[in-house]
């Protein structure tokens, strides 16, 4: 997938996503430096809304449909804030806001 079309899709999702609980999401991983290839999962994190009500099951579901939106097989979608310190180093630079 594409850069380009996968931050239009995840874009258009802001309101449901808002709507879900999410605050700020962000597109990393091969897809975010423009080198995936037709295997590669697309890697999302995401920020809860401070006070929202957000539990595993919703973290489920909102995966199953960004994968669905995005038209692949497999999404990362994990929160930022559950990033190890070694895992948010490598990662954190290559974050691109999605929203």
């Amino acid at each position: 997938m594409r850069r380009a079309i996968a931050l239009t899709r995840l874009r258009h999702l802001e309101p449901t996503l808002r709507g879900q609980g999410v605050d700020h999401l962000y597109l990393f991983g091969s897809v975010a430096r423009d080198e995936a290839r037709a295997t590669s999962d697309v890697d999302v994190a995401f920020d809860v809304r401070p006070g929202a009500s957000f539990d595993a099951f919703d973290q489920g579901r909102i995966c199953l449909d960004l994968a669905e939106a995005l038209g692949v097989s497999a999404v990362d979608f994990v929160e930022r804030r559950t990033f190890s310190p070694r895992f948010a180093r490598e990662v954190e630079p290559e974050l691109l806001r999605v929203f």
